[in-house]
């Protein structure tokens, strides 16, 4: 569109951060007050789990070597789906579209102002057991991961995106990196 690439790369860049340090800004404490909260048996777990990983990729803490990590990965997006930094969603029905829930539909007219609150989902039991609980291993395994679908704390699923087409968090997966 005719500016510089210098400028588009500052533009993405400011987008990214401007949008991970609002969430972060929430998150951050939130999740600290939920691992806090969990105890020492999760402390040392963490601990053991992050001390092994790092120790054997020659003391360095890398993308590769969290990946590593799958309880600390757990522990963050079970912090996003017990408290999601931003609860609150609104946005205009861009077409006609029926939204389902588990036992009824709900035809929404193209132009009609929606209103999400998050906690509504990812604290939904019957997706989630015990959900009103933190629940530091819920995403571990084949089965865990499944679960991530349902983790709508970016304004959409976690398996999912951002794109020009969603309104999805620019900064998502850099909240989750950091975290």
């Amino acid at each position: 569109i005719g500016i510089s690439r210098e400028e588009a790369c500052h533009n993405l860049l400011f987008a990214t951060c401007f949008n991970s340090f609002g969430g972060m800004k929430i998150f951050f404490p939130n999740m600290l007050k939920w691992i806090g909260r969990a105890g020492a048996k999760l402390h040392n777990q963490l601990a053991q789990e992050i001390r092994s990983v790092i120790s054997s990729n020659d003391g360095k803490v890398t993308m590769s070597a969290m990946e590593k990590m799958p309880l600390m990965k757990s522990v963050v997006y079970e912090s996003l789906r017990i408290e999601p930094p931003v609860a609150s969603q609104y946005g205009r029905a861009k077409k006609d579209i029926v939204i389902e829930s588990h036992d009824a539909l709900f035809e929404i007219k193209e132009g009609e102002l929606l209103y999400g609150f998050q906690p509504f989902a990812t604290k939904d039991p019957k997706i989630f057991d015990r959900a009103e609980e933190f629940v530091p291993d819920r995403f571990i395994g084949d089965s865990g991961v499944k679960l991530l679908k349902h983790v709508l704390w970016s304004n959409g699923p976690e398996t999912e995106n951002p794109s020009a087409n969603n309104k999805q968090c620019t900064g998502k997966d850099f909240v989750v990196l950091v975290s």
